[in-house]
């Protein structure tokens, strides 16, 4: 068990005038390891190896099979790879000269986004819709077509929507398209020697080389939820399906209920009961109100009366 004992004041007094005199030797300060430490910097190992995000990937990457598919007229395989944190002076570099590129804004990671497409995917998005198949090379070298800028905005919408279904469950996000560009020079994202976050999504073509759609994270924007996406467990759906409260609101309002007004129940004696014949009379008492029944419990008071030449039921108040 550790020494708890306290040091008295003569002790004390002792310990300072040593250090005072350098009688007790304390070290130098050079020779004290420490490595510089710059608050906002980016340090990898706060995001782990980023599973939460693998996770988001694995959903965007199958709801963009929804997305493409009508343009496509088949259901594309599409693999999401691995994460990739680089600068993005590096991902600049890479880029081709003439493709599309869309920023968007994220308000709720406080950063705006990149989404890439290369041109060759945007020919051939225009040739399988119009009833083509085979490889394309783009038209031309430094714009899109109208018709290529329609599917351009087509399919960019969807992915951002798409975006919005992938991060609910862990962040909820909403993804706002600010432009579209076709020159990577000017696009106005983040500086060059910030770490982005790059996430690929191949797309497979039986009838053509391998293209990627490329989703583009500003690393500082993730460090907020750095919890989140080092988590390994995820928690459940929080979302309200709407559709299936739908249905099941429809499938409740189907049931059939029976609704029973009780006019009168008179008593007899088992003498008389033992007499009754066919055109005898029971006499009822004269009532005011009636008693309504749903599924047999009491639930409501009502009169008797007439509507549209029907006898009805007015419901006068509730029984409960």
């Amino acid at each position: 068990m550790a020494n708890t004992r306290k040091l008295s004041n003569e002790e004390v007094k002792a310990l300072l005038e040593g250090l005072q005199s350098g009688a007790i030797d304390v070290g130098k300060a050079s020779e004290v390891k420490y490595e510089p430490y710059q608050f906002g910097g980016s340090n990898l190992e706060l995001l782990g190896d980023l599973s939460t995000l693998r996770l988001i990937n694995a959903r965007l990457g199958r709801q963009m099979r929804n997305v493409l598919m009508p343009m496509l007229r088949f259901e594309p395989r599409i693999n999401a790879m691995p994460p990739e944190t680089i600068t993005y002076e590096t991902y600049f570099k890479k880029l081709d000269p003439f493709l599309s590129l869309s920023t968007a804004r994220v308000d709720a990671l406080k950063a705006t986004i990149l989404i890439t497409m290369p041109s060759r995917l945007i020919s051939i998005l225009v040739q399988s819709y119009f009833g083509g198949k085979g490889d394309a090379q783009a038209t031309r070298q430094n714009e899109f077509t109208p018709t290529e800028e329609r599917i351009i905005q087509i399919i960019t919408d969807g992915i951002l929507r798409a975006l919005e279904d992938s991060w609910k469950e862990i962040f909820p996000c909403e993804f706002e398209l600010i432009n579209n560009e076709t020159n990577p020079a000017f696009a106005s994202f983040v500086e060059t020697h910030d770490l982005v976050v790059v996430c690929s999504f191949v797309l497979q073509l039986p009838f053509s080389k391998p293209v990627s759609i490329e989703v583009v994270y500003p690393l500082q924007s993730f460090k907020q939820i750095a919890p989140l996406l080092r988590s390994k467990i995820q928690r459940t759906g929080e979302g309200t399906d709407v559709e299936w409260e739908r249905r099941l609101r429809a499938a409740l309002m189907a049931v059939p209920i029976s609704f029973v007004p009780r006019l009168a129940e008179p008593t007899v004696s088992l003498p008389e009961l033992l007499r009754l014949h066919v055109g005898m009379v029971i006499e009822i008492p004269a009532f005011e109100e009636v008693d309504c029944y749903v599924e047999g419990r009491e639930l409501f008071t009502g009169i008797i009366g007439e509507q549209d030449n029907k006898m009805a039921v007015r419901i006068k108040k509730t029984a409960m």
